[in-house]
C-alpha cells in the first residue's frame, strides 16, 4: 500500500503543550527556557538539511532530518508539527517522495506556529 502524503493535521494536536513539557522538565521554566533556545540553534540547521535532501531526492536524508525534528519538537509536546515530521519520516522510508515538498512547507509554517505560540506562553510564566 502506497502511503499518501496528505496530513491533514488534526485539529486536536497542540501546536504547543508547555505544561507537559514544563512536567517533563521538573517544572523548572529556566530549563525549557534553555531547551527552546537549544532548539531555536537547532532546527534551522535540520530544516536546511531537510531541504537540501529534497532536493536531492535523498530519502534517507529526508528521513533523519525529518526523525531529529520530530524527536526535539516531542519535548515540548508540539504534536501538529511531530505528525508532518513523523509522516515525513515515513513517506523517506517508503522512498516515496513525491509530496515531500508540499510537507516540507507545512512542516516549516507548523514549526513557525509552534515558536510563536511557546514565546508567547513562556512569556506568560
Amino acid at each position: 500500500m502506497k502511503p499518501s502524503a496528505e496530513v491533514n493535521v488534526q485539529p486536536h494536536l497542540a501546536v504547543c503543550d508547555l505544561p507537559a513539557a514544563l512536567a517533563r522538565m521538573g517544572a523548572n521554566v529556566e530549563l525549557v527556557r534553555e531547551m527552546l533556545d537549544l532548539f531555536r540553534e537547532d532546527a534551522p540547521i535540520y530544516q536546511l538539511r531537510l531541504h537540501d535532501a529534497l532536493a536531492a531526492s535523498n530519502a534517507p536524508g529526508i528521513e533523519h532530518a525529518s526523525h531529529s525534528l520530530k524527536g526535539m519538537l516531542c519535548m515540548f509536546g508540539a504534536g501538529a508539527a511531530m505528525q508532518i515530521a513523523d509522516r515525513l519520516e515515513r513517506i523517506a522510508n517508503a522512498g516515496e517522495l513525491q509530496e515531500a515538498p508540499a510537507l516540507e512547507l507545512e512542516l516549516n509554517h507548523e514549526i513557525s506556529r509552534f515558536l510563536e505560540t511557546v514565546t508567547t506562553e513562556l512569556a506568560r510564566l
